[in-house]
Protein backbone atom coordinates (compact mmCIF):
# COMPACT_ATOMS: atom_id res chain seq x y z
CA UNK A 1 0.00 0.00 0.00
CA UNK A 2 1.34 3.44 -1.12
CA UNK A 3 2.42 5.90 2.13
CA UNK A 4 0.42 8.59 3.01
CA UNK A 5 1.13 12.41 2.47
CA UNK A 6 -0.87 15.18 4.61
CA UNK A 7 -1.12 18.39 2.24
CA UNK A 8 -1.88 21.77 3.46
CA UNK A 9 -2.59 24.47 0.44
CA UNK A 10 -4.06 22.24 -1.63
CA UNK A 11 -7.04 24.77 -2.60
CA UNK A 12 -3.97 27.17 -3.89
CA UNK A 13 -1.54 27.97 -6.48
CA UNK A 14 0.81 25.99 -6.38
CA UNK A 15 -1.12 22.81 -4.98
CA UNK A 16 -3.01 22.98 -8.24
CA UNK A 17 0.41 21.98 -9.40
CA UNK A 18 1.86 19.72 -6.54
CA UNK A 19 -1.25 17.42 -5.63
CA UNK A 20 -1.28 15.51 -8.90
CA UNK A 21 2.64 14.98 -8.56
CA UNK A 22 2.00 14.04 -4.53
CA UNK A 23 -0.61 11.70 -5.73
CA UNK A 24 1.76 9.64 -8.06
CA UNK A 25 3.66 8.66 -5.07
CA UNK A 26 1.43 8.79 -2.27
CA UNK A 27 -2.54 8.81 -1.31
CA UNK A 28 -2.84 12.10 -0.39
CA UNK A 29 -4.32 13.43 2.41
CA UNK A 30 -5.27 17.14 2.20
CA UNK A 31 -6.77 19.80 4.23
CA UNK A 32 -9.25 21.63 2.97
CA UNK A 33 -11.95 24.19 4.14
CA UNK A 34 -15.23 23.27 5.58
CA UNK A 35 -17.52 22.36 2.20
CA UNK A 36 -14.60 23.95 0.29
CA UNK A 37 -14.63 22.26 -3.55
CA UNK A 38 -11.52 22.60 -5.15
CA UNK A 39 -11.86 21.51 -8.91
CA UNK A 40 -8.39 19.55 -9.24
CA UNK A 41 -8.79 17.32 -6.63
CA UNK A 42 -12.17 16.00 -8.12
CA UNK A 43 -9.86 13.64 -10.17
CA UNK A 44 -7.29 12.42 -7.89
CA UNK A 45 -8.06 10.15 -4.90
CA UNK A 46 -7.77 12.09 -2.12
CA UNK A 47 -8.75 12.03 1.61
CA UNK A 48 -10.28 15.33 2.66
CA UNK A 49 -9.65 16.68 6.15
CA UNK A 50 -11.97 19.60 6.87
CA UNK A 51 -10.67 22.30 8.67
CA UNK A 52 -8.17 25.47 8.52
CA UNK A 53 -4.82 26.08 9.87
CA UNK A 54 -5.93 27.29 13.03
CA UNK A 55 -7.98 23.91 13.58
CA UNK A 56 -5.43 22.04 15.76
CA UNK A 57 -7.65 19.06 16.21
CA UNK A 58 -7.76 19.01 11.74
CA UNK A 59 -3.59 19.26 11.66
CA UNK A 60 -3.81 16.14 14.12
CA UNK A 61 -6.47 14.39 12.15
CA UNK A 62 -4.35 15.04 8.99
CA UNK A 63 -1.10 14.08 10.73
CA UNK A 64 -2.13 10.94 11.84
CA UNK A 65 -0.80 7.69 10.71
CA UNK A 66 0.82 10.02 7.67
CA UNK A 67 4.28 9.00 6.04
CA UNK A 68 4.91 12.24 5.01
CA UNK A 69 3.68 15.99 5.18
CA UNK A 70 3.87 19.20 2.88
CA UNK A 71 3.25 22.26 4.24
CA UNK A 72 1.78 24.89 1.34
CA UNK A 73 -0.62 26.75 3.06
CA UNK A 74 -0.05 30.53 3.99
CA UNK A 75 -1.07 33.96 4.38
CA UNK A 76 0.54 36.03 1.55
CA UNK A 77 -0.27 39.64 1.90
CA UNK A 78 1.56 42.60 1.92
CA UNK A 79 -0.44 44.69 3.80
CA UNK A 80 0.94 46.49 7.10
CA UNK A 81 -2.16 45.66 8.84
CA UNK A 82 -2.26 42.15 8.26
CA UNK A 83 0.61 41.49 10.35
CA UNK A 84 -0.44 40.09 13.29
CA UNK A 85 -2.89 37.71 10.73
CA UNK A 86 0.08 36.59 9.08
CA UNK A 87 2.06 35.15 12.16
CA UNK A 88 -1.12 33.64 13.13
CA UNK A 89 -0.89 31.73 9.88
CA UNK A 90 2.32 31.54 8.50
CA UNK A 91 4.21 30.97 12.06
CA UNK A 92 2.23 29.37 15.03
CA UNK A 93 0.03 27.54 12.49
CA UNK A 94 3.64 26.02 11.17
CA UNK A 95 5.01 25.50 14.51
CA UNK A 96 1.62 23.55 15.19
CA UNK A 97 1.72 21.53 11.95
CA UNK A 98 5.57 20.17 13.10
CA UNK A 99 4.31 19.94 16.56
CA UNK A 100 1.59 17.42 15.21
CA UNK A 101 3.55 16.01 12.50
CA UNK A 102 6.69 15.19 15.41
CA UNK A 103 4.15 13.47 17.97
CA UNK A 104 2.53 11.38 14.96
CA UNK A 105 5.47 10.06 14.45
CA UNK A 106 5.29 11.60 10.64
CA UNK A 107 8.83 10.20 8.81
CA UNK A 108 9.07 13.51 6.69
CA UNK A 109 8.46 17.08 6.85
CA UNK A 110 8.50 19.79 4.03
CA UNK A 111 7.70 23.17 4.70
CA UNK A 112 7.48 25.16 1.57
CA UNK A 113 8.99 28.45 2.89
CA UNK A 114 9.91 31.61 0.49
CA UNK A 115 13.30 34.18 -1.04
CA UNK A 116 11.13 36.51 1.64
CA UNK A 117 12.43 34.45 4.66
CA UNK A 118 16.10 34.86 2.86
CA UNK A 119 17.99 37.88 2.49
CA UNK A 120 18.27 40.37 0.00
CA UNK A 121 20.59 43.25 -1.02
CA UNK A 122 20.43 47.00 -2.16
CA UNK A 123 22.38 46.12 -5.39
CA UNK A 124 22.31 43.11 -8.21
CA UNK A 125 24.14 40.79 -6.14
CA UNK A 126 22.82 36.95 -5.79
CA UNK A 127 23.28 35.43 -2.41
CA UNK A 128 22.42 31.37 -1.27
CA UNK A 129 21.09 29.75 1.74
CA UNK A 130 24.12 31.26 3.99
CA UNK A 131 22.95 34.43 4.06
CA UNK A 132 21.63 35.80 7.12
CA UNK A 133 18.04 37.06 7.49
CA UNK A 134 17.96 40.86 7.24
CA UNK A 135 14.84 41.84 6.37
CA UNK A 136 13.83 42.68 10.04
CA UNK A 137 14.44 46.05 10.09
CA UNK A 138 12.12 46.65 6.96
CA UNK A 139 9.14 45.72 9.52
CA UNK A 140 7.72 43.42 6.46
CA UNK A 141 4.53 41.30 8.37
CA UNK A 142 5.17 38.42 5.63
CA UNK A 143 8.93 38.48 5.41
CA UNK A 144 9.05 38.36 9.41
CA UNK A 145 6.20 35.70 9.69
CA UNK A 146 7.54 32.84 7.09
CA UNK A 147 11.05 33.39 8.59
CA UNK A 148 9.52 32.74 12.13
CA UNK A 149 7.88 29.96 10.38
CA UNK A 150 11.37 28.26 9.30
CA UNK A 151 12.59 28.49 13.06
CA UNK A 152 9.36 27.00 14.14
CA UNK A 153 10.33 23.74 11.79
CA UNK A 154 13.86 24.18 12.66
CA UNK A 155 13.28 23.87 16.49
CA UNK A 156 10.95 20.94 15.54
CA UNK A 157 13.67 19.33 13.98
CA UNK A 158 16.28 19.61 16.55
CA UNK A 159 13.72 17.59 18.83
CA UNK A 160 13.69 14.82 16.30
CA UNK A 161 10.92 15.77 13.57
CA UNK A 162 12.73 15.09 10.25
CA UNK A 163 11.88 18.51 8.55
CA UNK A 164 13.30 20.48 5.57
CA UNK A 165 12.74 23.83 4.19
CA UNK A 166 12.31 24.86 0.38
CA UNK A 167 12.22 28.34 -0.42
CA UNK A 168 10.66 29.17 -3.83
CA UNK A 169 10.79 32.68 -5.81
CA UNK A 170 8.15 34.53 -7.30
CA UNK A 171 6.19 31.53 -9.86
CA UNK A 172 4.53 32.38 -13.09
CA UNK A 173 2.28 29.76 -14.06
CA UNK A 174 -1.25 28.57 -15.01
CA UNK A 175 -4.11 29.42 -12.25
CA UNK A 176 -1.94 32.37 -10.49
CA UNK A 177 -5.17 34.98 -9.59
CA UNK A 178 -2.83 36.96 -8.30
CA UNK A 179 -0.82 37.45 -11.90
CA UNK A 180 -3.79 37.17 -13.94
CA UNK A 181 -6.81 39.55 -14.79
CA UNK A 182 -6.68 43.34 -13.87
CA UNK A 183 -2.88 42.19 -12.28
CA UNK A 184 0.64 42.95 -13.99
CA UNK A 185 -0.03 40.74 -17.30
CA UNK A 186 -2.96 42.53 -18.05
CA UNK A 187 -1.49 45.90 -16.98
CA UNK A 188 1.95 45.20 -19.06
CA UNK A 189 -0.31 44.29 -21.95
CA UNK A 190 -2.71 47.32 -22.06
CA UNK A 191 0.59 49.65 -21.16
CA UNK A 192 -0.50 50.83 -17.53
CA UNK A 193 2.71 50.29 -16.49
CA UNK A 194 4.43 53.30 -16.78
CA UNK A 195 8.13 52.98 -14.79
CA UNK A 196 10.10 50.04 -14.04
CA UNK A 197 11.27 49.31 -10.65
CA UNK A 198 14.72 50.01 -9.92
CA UNK A 199 15.51 46.75 -7.93
CA UNK A 200 15.54 43.12 -9.20
CA UNK A 201 13.78 40.18 -8.25
CA UNK A 202 13.79 35.61 -9.15
CA UNK A 203 11.40 34.29 -10.87
CA UNK A 204 10.39 30.85 -11.69
CA UNK A 205 7.76 28.27 -13.31
CA UNK A 206 5.49 27.14 -10.88
CA UNK A 207 5.93 23.74 -12.65
CA UNK A 208 10.10 23.61 -11.91
CA UNK A 209 9.53 24.58 -8.72
CA UNK A 210 6.72 21.49 -7.80
CA UNK A 211 9.59 19.44 -9.45
CA UNK A 212 12.14 20.79 -6.92
CA UNK A 213 9.80 20.11 -3.84
CA UNK A 214 9.78 16.60 -5.39
CA UNK A 215 12.88 15.70 -5.06
CA UNK A 216 13.59 17.71 -2.06
CA UNK A 217 10.83 15.34 -0.12
CA UNK A 218 12.54 12.12 -1.36
CA UNK A 219 16.37 13.27 -0.89
CA UNK A 220 16.31 16.71 1.03
CA UNK A 221 19.31 16.38 4.05
CA UNK A 222 16.89 16.54 7.22
CA UNK A 223 17.11 20.47 8.80
CA UNK A 224 18.73 21.87 5.50
CA UNK A 225 16.85 24.45 2.97
CA UNK A 226 16.90 24.80 -0.51
CA UNK A 227 16.44 27.80 -3.00
CA UNK A 228 14.29 26.17 -5.77
CA UNK A 229 14.77 29.66 -7.65
CA UNK A 230 15.27 30.54 -11.23
CA UNK A 231 15.77 33.83 -13.35
CA UNK A 232 17.38 36.73 -11.61
CA UNK A 233 16.13 39.61 -13.34
CA UNK A 234 15.70 43.19 -13.14
CA UNK A 235 12.13 44.89 -12.99
CA UNK A 236 12.81 46.06 -16.77
CA UNK A 237 14.09 42.67 -17.56
CA UNK A 238 11.13 41.07 -16.05
CA UNK A 239 8.49 43.33 -17.73
CA UNK A 240 10.21 42.67 -21.18
CA UNK A 241 9.64 39.37 -20.89
CA UNK A 242 6.46 39.50 -20.10
CA UNK A 243 5.45 42.04 -23.01
CA UNK A 244 7.16 39.36 -24.94
CA UNK A 245 4.34 36.83 -24.38
CA UNK A 246 1.38 39.12 -23.49
CA UNK A 247 2.01 41.78 -26.24
CA UNK A 248 1.70 46.04 -25.23
CA UNK A 249 5.03 47.78 -24.41
CA UNK A 250 7.31 47.23 -21.56
CA UNK A 251 8.18 50.69 -20.05
CA UNK A 252 11.60 52.32 -21.21
CA UNK A 253 12.33 54.08 -18.11
CA UNK A 254 13.41 52.48 -14.95
CA UNK A 255 11.72 54.75 -11.45
CA UNK A 256 14.72 56.47 -9.20
CA UNK A 257 15.28 54.56 -6.64
CA UNK A 258 15.31 57.76 -4.35
CA UNK A 259 12.32 58.84 -5.37
CA UNK A 260 10.74 54.96 -4.63
CA UNK A 261 12.24 55.10 -0.92
CA UNK A 262 10.86 58.65 -0.18
CA UNK A 263 7.21 57.21 -1.91
CA UNK A 264 7.39 54.11 0.43
CA UNK A 265 8.22 56.32 3.43
CA UNK A 266 5.15 58.51 2.86
CA UNK A 267 2.67 55.52 1.44
CA UNK A 268 3.41 54.18 5.09
CA UNK A 269 2.35 57.33 7.06
CA UNK A 270 -0.47 57.38 5.23
CA UNK A 271 -1.52 53.76 5.75
CA UNK A 272 -1.22 54.46 9.73
CA UNK A 273 -4.67 56.93 9.38
CA UNK A 274 -6.09 55.03 6.51
CA UNK A 275 -5.21 51.80 5.82
CA UNK A 276 -3.61 49.94 2.69
CA UNK A 277 -5.31 49.84 -0.83
CA UNK A 278 -3.62 46.59 -2.90
CA UNK A 279 -2.03 46.15 -5.27
CA UNK A 280 0.19 49.04 -4.38
CA UNK A 281 1.33 49.32 -0.60
CA UNK A 282 3.93 50.71 0.91
CA UNK A 283 5.79 47.35 1.60
CA UNK A 284 5.91 46.56 -2.12
CA UNK A 285 7.40 49.76 -2.29
CA UNK A 286 10.13 48.69 0.15
CA UNK A 287 10.43 45.84 -1.71
CA UNK A 288 10.74 47.15 -4.79
CA UNK A 289 13.93 49.28 -4.42
CA UNK A 290 15.89 46.00 -3.69
CA UNK A 291 17.90 42.77 -4.88
CA UNK A 292 15.80 39.54 -4.18
CA UNK A 293 18.46 37.66 -6.43
CA UNK A 294 19.31 33.87 -5.52
CA UNK A 295 21.86 31.19 -6.36
CA UNK A 296 20.30 27.82 -6.68
CA UNK A 297 23.59 25.72 -7.12
CA UNK A 298 22.48 24.25 -3.53
CA UNK A 299 19.40 22.55 -5.04
CA UNK A 300 21.60 21.72 -8.29
CA UNK A 301 23.98 19.87 -6.09
CA UNK A 302 21.97 18.10 -3.61
CA UNK A 303 18.80 17.75 -5.51
CA UNK A 304 19.94 17.47 -9.30
CA UNK A 305 17.19 20.24 -9.55
CA UNK A 306 17.59 22.81 -11.97
CA UNK A 307 14.81 25.57 -13.05
CA UNK A 308 14.45 26.64 -16.70
CA UNK A 309 13.55 29.86 -17.65
CA UNK A 310 10.15 31.85 -16.82
CA UNK A 311 8.75 32.19 -19.97
CA UNK A 312 6.59 29.11 -19.88
CA UNK A 313 4.90 29.82 -17.33
CA UNK A 314 4.22 33.23 -18.24
CA UNK A 315 2.87 32.25 -21.01
CA UNK A 316 1.14 29.34 -19.26
CA UNK A 317 -0.63 32.07 -17.07
CA UNK A 318 -1.82 34.04 -19.59
CA UNK A 319 -3.32 31.25 -22.17
CA UNK A 320 -5.79 30.53 -18.74
CA UNK A 321 -6.35 34.19 -18.61
CA UNK A 322 -7.30 34.14 -21.65
CA UNK A 323 -9.44 31.27 -21.79
CA UNK A 324 -6.84 29.00 -24.47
Amino acid sequence: MAPVCFLTGASGFVGRHLAPLLARDFRLRALVRPGQDVPWLRDLDVERVEGRLADRDALARGCHSADAVVHLAALVSFQPEERGAMFAANAVATGDLADAALAAGVRRMLHVSTISAVAYRDRPEAVDERAPFNFGPLYIGYCDSKFAAEQRVLAACARGLDAVIVNPPSMYGAGDRRKGDDSLLTAVMTGRVRFAPPGGLNVANVVDVCDGIMRALRTGRRGERYLLTGENLTGAQLLARIASVVGGAAPRRVAPRALVQTAARALRWKERCLGSRPPLTSEILTLAGKFLWFDAGKAARELGWRAGPVDAGIAAAWRELRGG
